[in-house]
């Protein structure tokens, strides 16, 4: 057999010309993309679409989160760096798909984002007296997000994170404890409760 070697040369302009292919292929991808879809015209600023589900689980976890680990209710943690987190469990709508095809270019920094269709709201009921309200007594009200929205005023999940931080906007009674249920209402009249104590909540 006989074997013909090659020139070095050769190789590296063989090479660079399947280099040089890629690259010219991926921005054509690109350019493409931006063109013909108006919304993708800012690929560092534009998220793309959300997409359509249904919540199947919810969970509640309490801040600070310390060695790898949420604080649980043996802890004492202080009020300043409390906080009641939960996160929503998102099944996909099979006509839903949030795939990046060849062409599409979003943002880095966008957070994920679902349109539940089948949550109504989401309530605190307390299973304890906290700060002297009585057991029974729906605290959604108590917990703040981010923006100054109270829990019981959000209604709208078209748009929604599944993971969501509040921190109360009262001050509690010293080493006291928030024992709850979480309600998770869906518009199919079906709910799922989970049961949580948080950690004792020091204020001094």
């Amino acid at each position: 057999m006989r074997i013909q070697k090659v020139a070095p040369s050769l190789i590296k302009k063989a090479l660079s010309l399947t280099f040089g292919l890629s690259i010219f292929y991926l921005l054509v991808l690109v350019t493409t993309a931006c063109e013909t879809d108006p919304s993708l015209q800012n690929p560092f600023g534009d998220c793309g679409p959300v997409a359509k589900a249904d919540a199947i689980d919810i969970s509640v976890f309490f801040s600070p989160y310390e060695n790898d680990s949420y604080s649980i209710e043996s802890d004492t943690v202080y009020v300043d760096d409390f906080a009641f987190n939960f996160q929503l469990i998102p099944e996909l709508q099979s006509s839903s798909n949030k795939g990046i095809f060849p062409g599409q270019a979003y943002a880095l920094s966008c957070a994920e984002l679902y349109d539940f269709q089948n949550i109504s709201n989401i309530t605190v009921i307390l299973k304890k007296e906290f700060n002297g309200l009585p057991i029974g007594t729906d605290v959604s009200f108590l917990l703040e997000l981010n923006d100054g929205t109270t829990l019981d005023k959000v209604r709208d999940f078209s748009k929604s994170p599944t993971y969501y931080m509040t921190k109360l906007n009262v001050s509690p009674e010293n080493f006291s404890q928030l024992e709850t249920q979480t309600f998770l209402f869906l518009r199919d009249g079906t709910q799922i409760i989970v049961d949580t104590t948080s950690p004792y909540i020091r204020t001094n």
